[in-house]
């Protein structure tokens, strides 16, 4: 059913499952997983800081990513199982989800409801909600059981 899967995450709880899914998806369907982290990092910080500033700080984020990589693969337990490729890029994350979709590779995107930041989701929206509103291909959304709990309460 799916050769290509991509899952996005942030390093979150809710990306941590959304790529235990997509994992277990992958292995179910023999497919192919690729993980993208987009770096949030705006152009505009050239504008602020100079060119060796900005590449320390590009050189911090890289280092971060890898950190945090390693404690995802140690938080996903199926990761251990199969084979996958980590994607990178920089930018707003659900243009760069998208760009990355839109690139003809994948055939499904799993992406988690909630990420880091819950009070930036207020401002602008949610990258779950844009991504799926957009992506030409079909999106699995996951949620966390405590988050349907908190839910499911609310609506009482």
């Amino acid at each position: 059913m799916y050769k290509n899967i991509l899952v996005m995450t942030d390093f979150s709880e809710d990306s941590n499952y959304a790529a235990q899914v997509a994992c277990e998806m992958a292995k179910k369907f023999e497919a192919n997983l690729y993980i993208l982290h987009v770096a949030h990092i705006s152009g505009d910080f050239t504008i602020l800081l100079d060119e060796h500033e900005y590449e320390d700080i590009k050189r911090r984020v890289d280092e971060s990513i890898k950190k945090e990589l390693s404690e995802m693969i140690k938080n996903v337990p199926c990761l251990k199982d199969i084979k996958y490729k980590h994607i990178v890029r920089r930018g707003i994350p659900y243009e760069e989800g998208l760009k990355e979709v839109k690139s003809g590779k994948y055939d499904l995107l799993v992406v988690g409801s909630h990420g880091k930041s819950n009070v930036t989701t207020f401002f602008y929206g949610s990258t779950t909600a844009k991504l799926t509103r957009r992506s030409p291909i079909s999106v699995h959304m996951t949620r966390l059981k405590k988050r349907q709990d908190h839910i499911a309460a609310a609506n009482k």
